[in-house]
């Protein structure tokens, strides 16, 4: 009788734990998204973008295309592009920053083009896109 007292207190302690370490990985799970991007520090330095993007209703777009064009001071022109990922989280290579002009297409939305400023780069870019009608 003591020897399934012990497997029965065993088994409740693996149990335990078990639990405790599934509402911490949900926990992690629910946490912000790490910021990525990177504003640049002068003119024609690099930045990266950091998106995130969302339908009307606040529910994340997968597989959205965005394109960065940027067009330098000293006379050269960058580009640089990426997709969303399930959480619609797309984050761009990084790029010489200059005059900045954003393009992002999803199906089933319009698409969208915005003008950033090289200092938005410093914080993600939330974007709410528009279903297409």
């Amino acid at each position: 009788m003591r020897k399934l007292f012990l497997v029965t207190l065993i088994i409740a302690a693996l149990c335990g734990v078990a639990a405790a370490q599934n509402d911490s990985s949900a926990n992690a799970h629910a946490k912000e998204i790490p910021n990525m991007g990177h504003a640049p520090t002068g003119p024609n330095a690099i930045g990266r973008l950091d998106a995130r993007v969302f339908d009307e209703a606040g529910q994340p777009i997968p597989d959205a295309y965005l394109k960065l064009d940027s067009n330098r001071s000293d006379g050269f022109f960058c580009e640089c592009w990426n997709s969303t990922d399930e959480r619609g989280v797309a984050v761009l290579p990084p790029i010489h920053v200059g005059t900045l002009k954003l393009t992002i297409k999803a199906k089933g939305y319009e698409t969208q083009k915005l003008t950033l400023d090289p200092s938005a780069l410093a914080q993600p870019v939330h974007i709410t896109l528009k279903k297409s009608s």
